[in-house]
């Protein structure tokens, strides 16, 4: 088992489909892996959900949220996290606090779109595109079906 913290603004990228910038991980929402976890901060999740909640139709918001709950965990943010993310080398607060997320949560990557955020952190957990997220995917299947067979 993988466990990850996807960055809230893929998620976004990916809901609002957006060109040229998560086709991949957009696919892979729609086929999560059994053997990777996928996780988000709470804060994350408020961030996703508030722009989920400006479409036009709310009952797309809900049905779009719901389908997410089923395939993402939410992790809380606590003042632990808080603290440690202010004084992580990461300049962006917001990645740093997914940063010490993932450290506190003890998950085993980040997928971000925003890999330069994360560049002072690569010794402590794998970073990972949407792209490269879906080729260990595929691996993960690739080895699971050798194994068993």
């Amino acid at each position: 088992m993988i466990g990850i913290l996807v960055d809230a603004d893929l998620i976004l990228e990916a809901l609002i489909n957006r060109t040229g910038l998560v086709e991949d991980f957009q696919e892979f929402l729609d086929e999560v892996h059994p053997l990777i976890h996928m996780h988000v901060t709470d804060v994350g999740w408020q961030k996703i959900y508030t722009y989920t909640s400006c479409l036009k139709n709310h009952q797309i918001a809900d049905v779009v949220i719901d389908w997410l709950k089923d395939k993402i965990q939410i992790c809380p943010v606590n003042l632990t996290i808080l603290q440690q993310a202010r004084f992580s080398p990461i300049q962006d607060f917001e990645s740093a606090v997914e940063a010490v997320s993932a450290s506190y949560y003890k998950l085993d990557a980040i997928v971000t779109h925003k890999y330069d955020n994360f560049a002072e952190i690569t010794h402590q957990f794998w970073i990972w595109s949407a792209e490269e997220l879906w080729v260990r995917a595929n691996l993960e299947s690739q080895f699971k079906a050798t194994r068993y067979s």
